[in-house]
């Protein structure tokens, strides 16, 4: 295979650790809520869940995917509190509810009568027992369910848009505001964050795909990085603008719907019941793949990392469990306000330190006699 073909992989597989079960929610919300301003709202999102996302990646390619390296200007302390920051709200107390509260929202469409207490506590449990041992289990999920996800999400979209004969509400928002709160609604997806932490395993896959003469050439390697971020963040694009559009064009047709159940509704009126149930279980199975990952990261961070392997593990996932079952029960929309008032501070800080790392990067360095 060749290093472009390889560059391809590593954009489609940047996709993928981007475009996480949360995300299918937000493009919908942003298009039901502006209506016609949607274009401008989009280009905010855009710029803060793909543009800003890539430049974390490409900033931490950079330093060769090491967060210590990385972060070093921050200091081990600052460090350290900010991982922990970051993993409550990836954790239990955020992204991982979150999914729970998205997978009941596609579910909730096709089975209306479906008690949501009894669900949560269904899927926290079966997300506790594959979290107990998970490697072969979300690696299965992620092989199988993960491109179903995607498969299902583009043919809605598409279908979405061919057979919709509503005409998108006119709405007069300036289109200063719709471009504000399509960027902070960006906040969300955490995609930023992530860039931290996730991006060793692309790094290295394209390093490992240089012949190995090439792999100290920090020129190549860059070029070839920075093609990979590029092609994750086209792929995003294309997807989310999508997801905004349907959001839009079916605004008037998607009242009383609640915000992590509006990608399943639009389903259920461009394809019919059985496709809505479909898409609502391949949801659901997406979601609970991501919650395992999640719930047994968290699990290890605070086994490991935090009380230094002296409590059972065990004992931790299940308490990492019922927090999640918990946080779940306040609700999509409770969640998302409780995260945004740490991100809209958190956010701008982060951006400014990835553009700042970049910066240092390609700047002239003094040679040291």
């Amino acid at each position: 295979m060749s290093i472009f073909n390889r560059v391809i992989v590593a954009g489609f597989a940047i996709f993928a650790m981007l475009f996480g079960s949360g995300n299918i929610a937000f493009p919908p919300i942003l298009g039901k809520n502006f209506a016609s301003g949607w274009s401008m709202a989009n280009l905010g999102w855009l710029l803060a869940a793909v543009v800003i996302p890539m430049l974390g990646y490409f900033g931490s390619m950079l330093f060769e995917a090491e967060t210590e390296k990385y972060m070093k200007p921050l200091g081990k302390h600052i460090t350290a509190l900010f991982m922990l920051l970051v993993m409550i709200m990836v954790g239990p107390f955020g992204v991982s509810a979150r999914c729970v509260n998205v997978a009941f929202g596609g579910i909730s469409v096709a089975m209306p009568d479906c008690p949501v207490l009894l669900f949560n506590i269904v899927f926290c449990s079966i997300a506790v027992i594959l979290a107990w041992n998970p490697g072969k289990l979300v690696q299965l999920m992620g092989t199988i369910f993960t491109p179903l996800k995607f498969g299902g999400v583009a043919v809605v979209i598409l279908v979405a848009m061919l057979i919709a004969n509503s005409e998108i509400p006119a709405t007069n928002f300036p289109a200063s505001k719709a471009f504000i709160d399509g960027f902070e609604m960006g906040y969300q997806t955490m995609d930023l964050i992530a860039a931290f932490f996730m991006t060793a395993p692309i790094y290295l896959y394209i390093k490992n795909s240089l012949p190995e003469e090439e792999r100290s050439n920090k020129k190549s390697l860059v070029k070839f990085t920075g093609m990979a971020c590029a092609v994750g963040g086209i792929l995003l694009a294309l997807v989310y603008t999508g997801l905004a559009y349907i959001g839009a064009k079916y605004s008037s047709l998607l009242s009383g719907t609640s915000d992590e159940a509006l990608f399943a509704k639009i389903a259920d009126i461009s394809m019919g019941n059985y496709a809505t149930i479909f898409v609502a279980v391949v949801i659901a199975v997406g979601c609970l793949g991501t919650n395992v990952a999640i719930t047994a990261m968290f699990t290890d961070y605070i086994h490991k990392t935090i009380l230094k392997e002296k409590f059972n593990r065990n004992a931790i996932l299940l308490t990492t469990g019922v927090c999640t079952l918990g946080m779940s029960l306040l609700g999509f929309a409770k969640i998302c306000s409780l995260m945004a008032m740490i991100l809209s501070k958190l956010y701008p800080a982060l951006i400014v330190f990835v553009v700042l790392r970049i910066a240092y990067y390609f700047m002239p360095k003094k040679d040291v006699a």
